[in-house]
């Protein structure tokens, strides 16, 4: 593994006005509702817990496979060491589905996930190691035209990696160099949501009960308002408080002015920010059960638009990223990575079974391939592949056509018939 240590690294300096790109990782950035939107306070919204774990979980469990040019076509290579790390193990810590998922994890939380190459004495990669995105920056050396990663490692210190030690994945860049957050993007959708958390967090620790004034007869000094309130607050608020009587003396009069929760505008203002976080995420709403509208039709549409526009572009990114990053030149020209999308594509047993008879008609799959897709053993014979009798190739068409008619094809009439 390639690492160059930094003996005096420059600072990043910050100011509030503009700071810099450490601190609102670690601090994150003020929405208009107050709340402080980080990486860690995101998390806690229950739709961006979601929409990031469908995503990672959608990468993650899709075998991340090697082939290798033939002949004849391709066949999927399992003797490669680039085969072995993607699918059995990228490093002694991480079975491939955390790998990915972890990934995943990143790239939607960061904007960027970065995993280093260690290589071998043959050149080859020996393990995939993922650097942490919140202490790790790509830097450009505008003298010589190249890009180094900046990243501080568990113990503290900080090393600049070369861009050929590096499968850097992003989100939607700007700049080309840099993926942008979808927490920062989405940040007064998530403001809202944390703020709505946290009004219904109060409401409950004040016993789900309403808050407002008591009015009182009379003029009361400061100290005295604040014993009022105190000694109300204390006997009449919170959750082991609930649904006791309170008792007013001297005249007091309780006066409710707040939101009660099942208010149609709190609602409505709930389902907005789900809507717009799974909007940022390119998440579907039924995904995150937001099912108003759903039907079982357009639900099964949904999904297949989700792999369509959503995964599909990802998975791309991945593939090219570690193809190029992972295999030399020369073997570029030999082999690639492809992501399996078949689990995900399955639809239920009766359209399954309809697809498997027409690719088996067609002779696009032969039985043993079918029952491999569905994890049983094959049987003697079924490699053999099989067409429809009442399809033939286009050449022997016109020869096929008169052998059922009688004729022969120079246009006498076949003497076996007669």
């Amino acid at each position: 593994m390639f690492l160059r240590s930094v003996m005096s690294p420059k600072a990043e300096t910050t100011h509030l006005s503009n700071p810099a790109s450490w601190f609102t990782k670690m601090f994150g950035h003020e929405s208009s509702s107050g709340e402080q939107v980080s990486v860690a306070s995101a998390l806690g919204i229950p739709t961006v817990f979601r929409c990031i774990n469908i995503k990672a979980n959608a990468v993650a469990m899709l075998p991340f496979q090697t082939f290798k040019r033939t002949n004849s076509g391709r066949e999927k290579d399992t003797a490669h060491i680039v085969s072995s790390l993607l699918s059995k193990r990228p490093n002694p810590f991480q079975s491939p589905f955390k790998f990915k998922h972890l990934i995943e994890t990143h790239r939607n939380l960061w904007g960027n996930a970065y995993v280093n190459i260690d290589w071998g004495a043959d050149g080859r990669p020996k393990a995939l190691w993922l650097l942490n995105p919140s202490k790790t920056n790509p830097e450009v050396d505008v003298n010589t035209n190249t890009v180094w990663y900046r990243t501080t490692l568990p113990n503290g210190d900080i090393k600049v990696i070369g861009a050929g030690d590096i499968i850097h994945l992003t989100t939607l860049s700007t700049d080309g160099l840099r993926g942008k957050t979808p927490i920062e993007v989405a940040r007064e959708a998530i403001g809202s949501s944390l703020a709505a958390q946290k009004f219904k967090g109060k409401f409950y620790k004040h016993g789900a009960s309403n808050t407002g004034f008591l009015k009182i007869p009379g003029m009361l000094n400061s100290d005295a308002k604040e014993v009022v309130r105190n000694e109300w607050e204390k006997s009449n608020t919170g959750i082991n408080n609930a649904q006791r009587i309170a008792i007013l003396d001297a005249g007091l009069e309780f006066q409710s002015v707040s939101m009660p929760l099942k208010d149609a505008q709190f609602i409505e203002s709930m389902k907005f920010d789900k809507s717009e976080i799974a909007t940022m995420f390119d998440i579907p709403l039924h995904m995150v059960n937001e099912l108003d509208r759903a039907t079982h039709s357009n639900i099964e549409h949904e999904n297949l638009s989700f792999v369509m526009h959503t995964l599909s572009p990802i998975l791309r990114q991945y593939e090219e990223e570690f193809e190029y990053q992972l295999f030399s030149l020369n073997e570029q020209k030999r082999y690639y990575t492809k992501f399996n999308l078949e689990s995900l594509m399955r639809a239920d047993k009766k359209t399954q079974a309809e697809f498997y008879k027409l690719m088996v008609d067609m002779g696009a799959y032969n039985l043993n391939e079918v029952r491999k897709l569905e994890d049983r053993n094959s049987f003697e014979g079924g490699d053999k592949h099989r067409v429809n009798l009442n399809q033939v190739s286009i050449e022997i068409a016109d020869e096929y056509q008169l052998a059922r008619a009688g004729f022969s094809k120079g246009g006498e009439e076949d003497e076996k018939a007669q």
